[in-house]
């Protein structure tokens, strides 16, 4: 029988945040550098897919288009199977055992690699829905508007500034699909590193986690979004300071304080994110083989009444 999903409170989505900014206190080097490493490996990704854009003098409107979506979708792909190398290496600091930076490739060792990446998939498949949403929702000039806006802006003249025709129900599409998209997706990761499920039963359980625990699972969204627009102001601001006093001794060096700053605050996202994806599988969802694999005491379940058979 499929284990139950377990239905937690409300104010439990606070605790998955919290406990996941504190776990730069395990192991701050593997964790963080896996975390950069993940940056890296994702700049090279995509500096491979535009190189293109680079090669060729002139590129029509549509090349550019076409050359960012194929560089999308190899992101896509890839970054499923690096966060779920993330959240590996989260959980053996998080249960005190040893482990490196590199372990961020750990996927590949334990052969989760496909299954991880289609997941990107789900995600573009998700992004496309929305899209169909918002198209309907925008009007049918809005996305020509749109485009003369971004041949504007590219040649520096911008004209006009495009406005939905239903702005309450494009918002409510990008709502869903942000949460969706976290909670079915960011979700599934563990459960197809850790629970060995496969593509299809960890979407399906993360699907009905995300209903069962709508409360909890938005209230750690929204909690965890507010933080992470504070503190990217907080960052922007200091950034344009270091940029202006380092940009006083060499324009490079302001620069470079600057991309420092930016790459800890990206750091810390990916951590956090990670983080509190992972202490909502392990709340949720796993059993006990699963958590004394990573350490810690599993949660028990609640009463009968309380389980969500998937």
């Amino acid at each position: 029988m499929t284990p139950p999903i377990r239905k937690v409170p409300l104010t439990r989505g606070a605790q998955w945040l919290l406990r996941a900014i504190n776990l730069g206190t395990r192991n701050p080097r593997a964790i963080f550098g896996a975390a950069l490493l993940l940056i890296a490996v994702l700049y090279l990704v995509m500096y491979v897919f535009t190189m293109p854009l680079r090669m060729q003098s002139e590129l029509d409107l549509e090349g550019l288009f076409r050359i960012l979506a194929i560089a999308m979708l190899a992101a896509a792909l890839v970054l499923p199977v690096l966060l779920g190398g993330l959240m590996h290496v989260i959980r053996e600091a998080e249960s005190g055992r040893p482990v490196r930076a590199r372990d961020l490739f750990a996927p590949l060792r334990l052969h989760r690699t496909l299954p991880l990446a289609l997941l990107g998939l789900i995600q573009i498949a998700l992004a496309l829905i929305c899209g169909s949403l918002l198209l309907w929702a925008t009007g049918e000039d809005f996305w020509a508007q749109y485009q003369e806006m971004v041949r504007g802006a590219i040649t520096g003249r911008i004209s006009t500034v495009p406005t939905a025709e239903q702005p309450a129900l494009v918002a409510l599409a990008q709502l869903l699909f942000y949460y969706f998209s976290t909670a079915v997706v960011l979700v599934s990761v563990p459960q197809i590193m850790f629970s060995g499920l496969g593509l299809s039963d960890a979407v399906k359980r993360s699907f009905g986690a995300s209903l069962w625990n709508l409360g909890s699972y938005l209230f750690a969204t929204m909690l965890f979004m507010l933080g992470a627009m504070l503190a990217g102001l907080l960052v922007s601001v200091a950034a344009l300071v270091v940029m202006v006093l380092g940009a006083s001794v060499t324009p490079m060096l302001g620069h470079l304080l600057a991309w420092v700053l930016f790459t800890a605050y990206g750091m810390v996202f990916l951590v956090v994110m990670c983080g509190t994806c992972y202490y909502a599988w392990r709340d949720v969802f796993a059993q006990d083989g699963d958590v004394a694999a990573g350490g810690g005491t599993p949660p028990q379940p609640p009463a009968r009444q309380d389980r969500f058979e998937a």
